[in-house]
Order: structure tokens, then C-alpha cells, then sequence
């Protein structure tokens, strides 16, 4: 089921709170802005559309639904300093379809587009938009595109998009900051494995050293004891050959 209508002013049109619209400034140039927005079954059925800027964008809206390519489910054409954007659901399904000025992009008005769309499949079901004739949907529905024109047109929807943009460039700023963070974490545990790693092979190597003096110490010291022995048995031999063997004879 569909939500009712949307209230109206007495002259027919949608009301407005006070001080809903912006004064330009008058040395701003004119903001580029959504002119005219429809849906339709196909190129030759038209449920439901709203001009901002007259017949004319209608009338121009209308002639280009003949020439887009159906196959294409986004699809933006350029005539001059104007632009018609198109969601297509398909050749015999839903076209959504607006007018803008060139210079708006493509950002605002297919995000208009794509509300409608989501709008347009909660109020009505399948069955109702193949049954529906041309303009069938005009009464209820012409209000919501006039709102959502309305609010894509506004500047607070450039500034939304626009800190959109400087969120994702921060995003991105702290994704590229952990990232280095993260790269300069594994150097230094790097760095720090090196050092132990370093540390562990000079204790390594303080012990083996240990090891090898005290090798080469207990070599130098049986060889000194072994030739004080050499001597100490020289001098006896000497002795005992001179002397006798009880030394009797060197008295």
C-alpha cells in the first residue's frame, strides 16, 4: 500500500515552510539545477512527470525518450548546455528520466533518478504500472517528483555530497596513515629481531670465546707443568750421576 498524497497549498501546489528557499547573492552566478524529471512505461507511456521551468523542459524531455538507447541501464545524453540522465529498467519496464543544466553532473540528478525509483516500486505494485494508462499516475505522484526536484536542487545537497567527499578523503587519509603505521611497526620489529638475533650470536660467541681461553689456558698450563717436570728430571739424573745415587759421594 502507498502512503496518501502529499498536502497542498490552495493554489494547488505543494506547500513550502516559510524561508524553505534560499535568496540567491547578487553576484552569484545561477546554479546549475534539476529543470523536469518523469516516469514511464517504456519510451511511449508517460505515468507521471513535473516541470520546475515550464513546458518546455516537458516538451524536451519527451522528444529525447525516442532517441535513448534501451539497452543501457544508466545512460546520460549532452544537447547543448543541457543534460538528460535516464535509469531504464528495461525496453518495456520502467524509464525514469530527468532534464538538468550540464554543468550540474551526473551525481545529483541520478541520485534524483534513483529516489524516484525507489519511491515510485513502494507506492505502486507490477501490476498497477502495466495496467496504467498515459498519465495514470499524474494526480499522486507529480507532488513527490516536485519534492524530489526540490531537494536535489537545494545547495544543502551539494554541500552533503561535498562532505561526503571530505569524510571518504579522510577515511581514506587514516586507511593510508594505519597502513604506514602498520608497515613501520613490521620494520621495527624487524629491526628489533635483527637486534636480538645480533645479540644472541655476540653472547654466543662471548661463551664460545670463554670456552676456547680456558682450553688454551689448561693447554699452556700442562705444558708448563710437564716441562718443569722435564727439568726436575734432568737435575736428577745429573745430580745422581755425579753424586751417586744416595748423594754419598759429592760429600
Amino acid at each position: 500500500p502507498r502512503p496518501p498524497p502529499r498536502a497542498r497549498g490552495a493554489a494547488g501546489s505543494m506547500a513550502e515552510a516559510p524561508g524553505a528557499r534560499e535568496a540567491p547573492l547578487l553576484d552569484s552566478p545561477p546554479r546549475p539545477q534539476i529543470l523536469a524529471a518523469l516516469v514511464a512505461r517504456g519510451p511511449e507511456v508517460v505515468l507521471a512527470e513535473h516541470s520546475a521551468q515550464g513546458n518546455g523542459a516537458q516538451q524536451a524531455t519527451l522528444q529525447i525518450m525516442h532517441k535513448i538507447d534501451a539497452a543501457a541501464e544508466w545512460k546520460s545524453y549532452i544537447y547543448g548546455n543541457f543534460a538528460f540522465h535516464c535509469l531504464l529498467e528495461g525496453a518495456d519496464r520502467l524509464w525514469f528520466v530527468c532534464m538538468a543544466d550540464k554543468a550540474m553532473g551526473r551525481r545529483l540528478p541520478f541520485a534524483l533518478l534513483a529516489s524516484m525509483q525507489e519511491t515510485f516500486n513502494q507506492w505502486y505494485t507490477q501490476n498497477q504500472v502495466a495496467e496504467a494508462v498515459a498519465h495514470g499516475m499524474q494526480s499522486e505522484f507529480q507532488g513527490e517528483i516536485r519534492i524530489l526536484i526540490d531537494k536535489y536542487n537545494s545547495p544543502n545537497a551539494d554541500r552533503v555530497g561535498a562532505m561526503m567527499q571530505r569524510v571518504q578523503h579522510i577515511n581514506d587519509n587514516l586507511i593510508d596513515g594505519f597502513d604506514k603505521i602498520l608497515e613501520r611497526q613490521e620494520k621495527i620489529d624487524l629491526l628489533v629481531n635483527r637486534c636480538q638475533n645480533l645479540s644472541d650470536s655476540s653472547n654466543s660467541f662471548r661463551r664460545e670465546a670463554e670456552r676456547v681461553r680456558r682450553v688454551v689456558w689448561w693447554k699452556n698450563t700442562r705444558c708448563l707443568l710437564l716441562l718443569g717436570l722435564v727439568v726436575v728430571v734432568v737435575v736428577l739424573i745429573v745430580l745422581m750421576s755425579s753424586c751417586g745415587i744416595k748423594f754419598d759421594e759429592c760429600g
